[in-house]
């Protein structure tokens, strides 16, 4: 039965926790699931309806009859309207909670496992100031930072986000600023209002490394700037440094207009470094500014010369430890340098160098102790150790110490030349990093290349059937999956329950005030 088309509104008491952030409940007269937002689990609320389909529907709390104990004031001024945090209305305790049922939920119903063998749920040592990665888009308007609405493609213009760490909220100002540098101001609200050459801006800042990266994503396109423009710019592949003097450009590159927006970065990243070197610890700022295109090029707009610093004395380090035989000049283009744009973090005790466009984990307090949980079921000592979606080498050479070998899988460029660099520059030997899929490369294993743990950290979309058929068929004794959707964790488990049992599964929030969550599960062959 469902809802009568004459309704707007239904009054519901919510009885679970979706995921997705929505509240669930049911109509008291159809028995028709009703899933609100923002509402919370045990309360009373009235639903104004949004959306229908034949057995549920979906639409916004407008009243809250009666409020959960857990309900708080969200500190964010733009929670609401901006699509980023669905759960600010809700104490941390209830939402770590909240996402261990939602995990327990998905094991029982997708799964088939009646009693999940779940570990206590591991909170964040933050619930705010946590994010060391953020992506805004550009408003029009204001040619300043922002955030999509929520289910919309309109932007909210941002000041500061509370989810994110210090250095990222510093340097949404900074980013403001580059845009608003005059005298081209006019001319740069007409490309971002028109033409949209900057599409997204990401900015990354670690709190241990003190480095931050602004990486502009630009593309070609809409209409030209009469020639007579100057465009001087210098177009380097990934792995290009300043120093190699100007180039000339092409493709992509050579539209006029982006050579514009390009110099006037440039310009305001360099007078953002004499500035700063002009304040009391300013010659410590380690900033990198890059522009990223659709074709993959990195081309440096500036650096402070605190990063620069970082760059090459990560380069002095590895040169003077093992050669770079296995270097990845290939992706690069150069040997002696981490890839163009790198950002340096560090994550249980070790370096690592991310190219701008490639994955980490955007809590690194939070994936310190995602990665001790992930240690505590990994041998001390083990033979070959497979890591089939490897990214920036995040897993694998953490545990390179605990395995006479590793062999990471990943289909990134970006991210391999970034784990081979850190490999490189860590002195480590025994990891070897392969690009492509880990469900092509995994078959191509050798007789003598039999692994003995494989580690699965797939995208949400969870592991690809073929490669669960080749970790099936080749017996590996031990899988630890790290996922971020309990959902496609669940339909894996499933599709590998013939041959493997769920022997743990731990929740670790990553990601305080949404409704994302990570596990780490353990699959033991028998």
């Amino acid at each position: 039965m469902t809802l009568r088309l004459t309704n707007t509104s239904v009054n519901v008491t919510f009885t679970d926790m979706a995921y997705g952030g929505d509240a669930v409940g049911r109509d008291p007269d159809s028995g028709v699931a009703v899933f609100g937002w923002p509402g919370i689990k045990g309360e009373e609320d009235t639903v104004e309806v949004t959306g229908r389909r034949l057995n549920l529907v979906r639409g916004i709390v407008t009243h809250v009859s009666q409020p959960s104990p857990l309900r708080i004031a969200p500190p964010c001024p733009y929670f609401g309207p901006c699509g980023g945090c669905q759960w600010q209305h809700i104490a941390y305790a209830g939402q770590v909670d909240f996402k261990n049922d939602i995990l327990r939920s998905q094991l029982t119903r997708i799964a088939g496992i009646e009693d999940p063998p779940l570990k206590p749920p591991i909170a964040s040592p933050r619930d705010y100031h946590y994010r060391n990665t953020s992506h805004f888009a550009l408003d029009p308007a204001s040619a300043s930072l922002g955030y999509f609405k929520r289910d919309s493609h309109s932007i909210i213009p941002v000041a500061e986000c509370p989810i994110s760490n210090n250095g990222v909220n510093a340097a949404i100002h900074v980013v403001n600023s580059m845009l608003a540098v005059a005298p081209t101001e006019e001319f740069l609200r007409d490309e971002l209002r028109g033409l949209m050459r900057v599409w997204q801006v990401a900015i990354r800042s670690s709190e241990i490394t003190g480095h931050t990266v602004i990486v502009f994503h630009t593309r070609a396109g809409g209409r030209a700037v009469p020639a007579s423009r100057p465009h001087p710019a210098r177009r380097m592949r990934t792995g290009g440094r300043p120093d190699e003097g100007p180039t000339p450009e092409s493709g992509q590159g050579s539209h006029p207009s982006i050579s514009l927006v390009r110099r006037e970065l440039r310009r305001a990243v360099t007078a953002l470094a004499r500035q700063a070197a002009g304040q009391p610890n300013g010659d410590g700022l380690a900033l990198t500014v890059v522009e990223v295109m659709d074709d993959g090029t990195v081309n440096l707009l500036g650096e402070t010369r605190a990063a620069a610093t970082l760059a090459a004395d990560a380069s002095a380090e590895a040169m003077s430890g093992t050669s770079l035989k296995n270097s990845m000049a290939h992706f690069s283009g150069s040997a002696g340098h981490p890839p163009l744009g790198a950002w340096l973090e560090k994550l249980g005790g070790r370096n690592y160098w991310v190219a701008p466009d490639a994955f980490f984990q955007v809590n690194t307090a939070a994936a310190d102790l995602l990665l001790r949980e992930v240690m505590q079921h990994v041998p001390t000592s083990t033979g070959l150790l497979v890591d089939a979606h490897a990214g920036v080498g995040t897993f694998a050479l953490a545990l390179a110490d605990r395995a006479d070998r590793v062999i990471g899988f990943e289909s990134d460029n970006s991210s391999v030349a970034s784990a081979r660099w850190t490999a490189s520059s860590e002195n480590l030997t025994n990891v070897d990093f392969r690009h492509g899929r880990a469900e092509t490369l995994l078959p191509r294993l050798t007789a003598s290349e039999q692994p003995d743990l494989i580690l699965l950290d797939p995208p949400r979309s969870g592991c690809h059937p073929a490669l669960l058929s080749e970790i099936t068929r080749r017996q590996i004794p031990l899988i630890i999956y790290v996922s971020c959707d309990p959902s496609t964790l669940a339909r894996d488990i499933k599709a590998l329950a013939p041959h493997y049992a769920l022997t743990s599964a731990r929740m670790v929030d990553m990601f305080p005030q949404t409704f994302h969550l990570e596990t780490v599960a353990v699959l033991t062959n028998g």
